[in-house]
């Protein structure tokens, strides 16, 4: 199945791999330099269009969250596109003596559902959960079954923040 999950999906709670066993990083590179022009094109474009661009960036600063958090930047290798097929993604791929690479910043609820801790909780309280937020990011991807240009731009849905949603207020009489 060519849009199945990975091997380095199975045990991965996450929509993209980190790290990948079987990633085709010659292929993709080959690939590259034979349609380097059309490429140069489609990854200057992710590039550009992307307003939350995070190329470069490796430290987050301390911030103080209603829900605990897991943040970081991240250069997937294989994702999940908003369509629900894992995809190979162009990253630390060398090409025409540069290196090709797409960060995107995630944070993920480690409580999602939970209630916020931060809230105060009694008889009388406000109802509270941490909600995980997403973003749809746009990313170069490496079609292996495409011959004749396999590569395009897709759009994944990715962590980007936890919210702390306050619903209504409970008072509870206590005897």
């Amino acid at each position: 199945m060519p849009y199945g999950p990975p091997k380095c999906a199975i045990g991965n709670p996450k929509t993209f791999c980190l790290d990948d066993a079987e990633y085709p990083a010659y292929e993709i590179s080959a690939a590259i330099e034979y349609n380097y022009d059309a490429v140069q094109q489609m990854y200057k474009d992710v590039l550009a269009s992307t307003e939350n661009s995070v190329d470069g960036l490796v430290h987050l600063e301390d911030e103080q969250y209603l829900c605990p958090t897991e943040s970081g930047y991240v250069q997937p290798l294989r994702a999940l596109n908003a369509y629900g097929k894992w995809r190979i993604i162009v990253n630390h791929v060398k090409a025409h003596y540069e290196t090709l690479s797409q960060t995107a910043r995630v944070e993920e609820c480690l409580d999602s559902g939970e209630a916020c801790p931060l809230i105060p909780h009694g008889p009388r309280h406000y109802e509270s959960k941490c909600v995980q937020k997403f973003t749809y990011q746009r990313m170069l991807v490496y079609d292996p079954y495409d011959k004749y240009l396999p590569f395009a731009v897709e759009t994944f849905k990715l962590p980007t923040s936890c919210a702390c949603h306050v619903g209504e207020y409970i008072w509870v009489d206590t005897p």
